[in-house]
C-alpha cells in the first residue's frame, strides 16, 4: 500500500537516498529543505526548521493537504573543529537544526500520526553514542537527540499510543557533512570505511516500514557503536581513534 512520506533535508545525501529508495517501493515523498528548490521529482517545500513559526505553518499545510503516514526529521549540519574555535552561534545553530527543529515537528507530528498510526523518525548518528574531538556540537546535538526519542518512546508504550518513533543511528556515510580532506573533516584514508546513501537509505526504510522503534544502519555503526558501549575499554578506544586522526590529518 502507497503511504505518503514526508521528509526534511530532502536535499543531502541521505536526504535524496531515502526519497529514491521509498518512491521505487510506491511510495510518495514530500520534501522538505533550506533551498528555494529541489531537482527531484516531488512535492517540495522550502523551510528554515530552525524558524519555528515558519516551521509549523509549513507543517500545518502539509498536514491539511496530504495524508502523512512516516516523518521524518533527517536536515542536519555540522561545524567541525576544537570547541574553543567554535563560535557561539555555530555551536547554536547546529543545536537548533539537529536537535531543536526536531523538538518542534516531534511535538507537531506525533498528535497528527496517532490516528493512523504513523511513524516520527528521527535521524541520529553513532556520534551519539560515541565521543569524538572537533564535533563538539554534532556530537551534542546526536546525543541529546538520542535521549529525546527514547524518553517520549516509553511514554508514547506507557500510555499504549497508536503513533511511534523510530532512533536511527548511521554510521560513516559519504555525504558533504563529513567533509572529507579538510583539517577537522574524516581523514581521506577513513572514507573506505563510509558506506554509500543509497546502502544506508535501504537499510533505514526497511527498518522504518517493518515498525522497528531503533536502527543503525551502516556495517561502521554497528562496528563502533558496539565496540564503545559493550566493551570494558570502549572509551579508550574513542580516545585512540580521535587522537589516530589528528594524527593523520597532520
Amino acid at each position: 500500500m502507497s503511504q505518503v512520506i514526508a521528509i526534511t533535508g530532502i536535499n543531502g545525501g541521505i536526504g535524496k537516498a531515502l526519497c529514491f529508495e521509498f518512491q521505487r517501493r510506491g511510495h510518495k515523498v514530500i520534501g522538505l529543505d533550506l533551498a528555494d528548490s529541489s531537482d527531484l521529482a516531488i512535492d517540495y517545500y522550502q523551510v528554515d526548521v530552525t524558524q519555528t513559526d515558519q516551521a509549523i505553518k509549513t507543517y500545518e499545510v502539509i498536514s491539511k493537504k496530504y495524508d502523512v503516514k512516516i516523518w521524518i526529521n533527517n536536515a542536519g549540519i555540522a561545524v567541525l573543529g576544537p570547541f574553543n574555535e567554535i563560535s557561539a552561534r555555530d555551536f547554536q545553530r547546529v543545536m537548533d537544526v539537529n536537535f531543536n527543529s526536531v523538538v518542534t515537528a516531534t511535538r507537531f507530528w506525533l498528535p497528527k500520526l496517532e490516528e493512523s498510526a504513523g511513524i516520527v523518525v528521527n535521524m541520529s548518528s553513532a556520534a551519539g553514542f560515541i565521543p569524538s574531538g572537533d564535533m563538539s556540537s554534532y556530537v551534542a546535538s546526536k546525543h541529546a537527540l538520542i535521549g529525546f526519542t527514547r524518553a517520549i518512546q516509553l511514554e508514547l508504550d506507557f500510555n499504549q499510543a497508536k503513533a511511534s518513533t523510530c532512533l536511527v543511528t548511521p554510521g560513516f556515510v559519504k555525504t558533504d557533512i563529513m567533509k572529507v580532506g579538510t583539517k577537522y573533516g574524516l581523514p581521506e584514508k577513513l572514507q573506505k570505511f563510509a558506506t554509500t546513501p543509497e546502502n544506508c537509505a535501504k537499510e533505514i526504510v526497511d527498518a522504518v516500514l517493518s515498525g522497528e522503534r531503533e536502527v543503525i544502519p551502516t556495517l561502521s555503526g554497528k562496528l563502533m557503536t558496539g565496540l564503545y558501549r559493550y566493551l570494558p575499554f570502549g572509551a579508550d578506544l574513542a580516545r585512540s581513534a580521535y587522537k589516530k586522526s589528528r594524527q593523520i590529518k597532520e
